[in-house]
């Protein structure tokens, strides 16, 4: 049954109810999730509905993404799966519209079965609403379930629909502030990029002379006789030139350029080259081992001695892998006891938890997995962090979400894949999947 808003249904005390909550509620809410959480709770309580779901639309992608269910009983049971936009009751309300009421009068009716078999909640009524301001696409899409008194009528309609236009606007403008947010950061991002890259740019062009009067110095003592703690320290310093400034010097600028076109929207540009990834995997976890060994967490990495060598850019490489080991050892880290942290403050080799670094190679690919002892992650933030919209999970490191978007993009980059899996309470394991160049 498809209802359009009924002209001749006046406001009533909900409907105005309904509407000041939700105007109240959401005037002061910036982020899209916490929005539509609160939208489904308005909902549920504005017509006296048992339950319900919210679907956010992804034109792009054209998925509904499923966000939040109440009751949480039902959520703990309920398997979150994301449909296409044109699927069933939710697929044509979003794209319609138009809100429908669908009735379930015999206990056996397919879809009814269907929704009792994944939740264990028996439907006599359900109530799909979009959410949308006229003239434009719907935002995502609401469904109610059996309203405690009668069934959903005409004024629930005019309530739900009121709401929908309302919290479709707070949406838009969740939107339009996390998309500012993240300009402003980007932006901010490439000023210090480009100022970053100016400087390394200036450290460069100096090496060759430095280079040229190491090997002067090193003549002048040769010629003299000079030995002893002079050579000692002109070896030193030479060995720090050609481990750290050489190589460090131009993958600064690299990056420091990386960044900037990230955030200037340019396509990010490889120096591919046929090497042996699992040294330069290796090399990135051994620059993370300091950090490793001040949150005195276990950091170890497994490399394939039969991997071929393949073609990639190095520096794309060693930013991802030094990023997701960064994120790892904070969120193992981040769930360490207190208890523990003070009984071994002075104790530099007790570690607490663990992450393991694999780099292998199978059915022509590549693959390094990063995996971790940590609290896990649910399939939501599983979700966003493969779409590009996640932020730290953990209180200490909060951030903007740009490192999870420098992964993806450097990921795409190389031709790769980023794939997560994990339990909440077991840990995580992130694989990036690079094929045989």
């Amino acid at each position: 049954m498809i209802l359009s808003p009924p002209s001749a249904v006046p406001p009533r005390d909900s409907l105005l109810d309904a509407v000041h909550q939700a105007t109240k509620r959401l005037a002061r809410v910036n982020d899209v999730d916490s929005v539509l959480r609160d939208v489904l709770g308005i909902c549920i309580d504005a017509v006296g509905a048992e339950g319900g779901s919210i679907y956010l639309h992804e034109p792009g992608a054209r998925l509904l993404r499923f966000l939040h269910v109440l009751p949480q009983t039902v959520g703990e049971r309920l398997e979150r799966l994301d449909i296409p936009d044109d699927f069933g009751v939710a697929g044509r309300v979003v794209q319609s519209g138009e809100t429908e009421i669908s009735l379930f009068p015999h206990a056996g009716d397919p879809a009814s079965t269907r929704i009792k078999d994944r939740t264990g909640v028996t439907v006599r009524t359900m109530a799909t609403v979009a959410l949308r301001i006229e003239g434009m696409p719907s935002v995502g899409v609401v469904q109610l379930v059996n309203k405690k008194a009668g069934a959903f009528d005409d004024e629930d309609v005019a309530v739900l629909q009121t709401i929908a236009n309302v919290c479709a606007f707070a949406v838009i403008h969740a939107r339009l502030t996390e998309q500012r947010g993240r300009v402003a950061a980007l932006e901010g991002m490439g000023r210090t990029a480009h100022d970053l890259a100016n400087k390394a740019g200036v450290l460069a062009t100096f090496l060759p002379d430095f280079e040229r009067n190491l090997e002067g110095l090193r003549g002048v003592l040769r010629l003299q006789r000079i030995g002893g703690e002079a050579m000692y320290y002109l070896d030193a310093l030479e060995g720090t030139y050609r481990d750290v400034f050489a190589p460090y010097s131009e993958r600064v600028y690299r990056y420091a350029r990386l960044v900037n076109d990230l955030a200037a929207g340019k396509p990010l540009t490889a120096k591919p080259r046929l090497q042996n990834l699992g040294a330069v995997v290796a090399e990135a976890v051994d620059f993370m081992k300091p950090q490793a060994n001040r949150l005195r967490v276990d950091l170890t990495v497994e490399l394939d001695p039969h991997a071929p060598e393949t073609c990639f850019d190095e520096l794309f490489v060693i930013r991802i892998v030094e990023n997701l080991v960064g994120n790892a050892l904070k969120a193992v880290r981040e769930t360490t006891p207190a208890e523990w942290i003070a009984e071994h403050d002075q104790d530099d080799d007790a570690r607490h938890g663990r992450v393991h670094v694999v780099c292998g190679f199978a059915d022509g690919l590549h693959r390094i997995t990063i995996r971790d002892t940590g609290p896990g992650l649910s399939p939501k933030q599983i979700r966003n962090i493969l779409d590009g919209r996640a932020r730290s999970s953990w209180s200490q490191s909060e951030g903007s979400g740009l490192g999870t978007k420098v992964v993806l993009e450097l990921t795409q980059a190389l031709g790769g894949r980023l794939s997560i899996e994990s339990t909440l309470g077991q840990g995580a394991a992130f694989t990036l999947a690079i094929p045989q160049r």
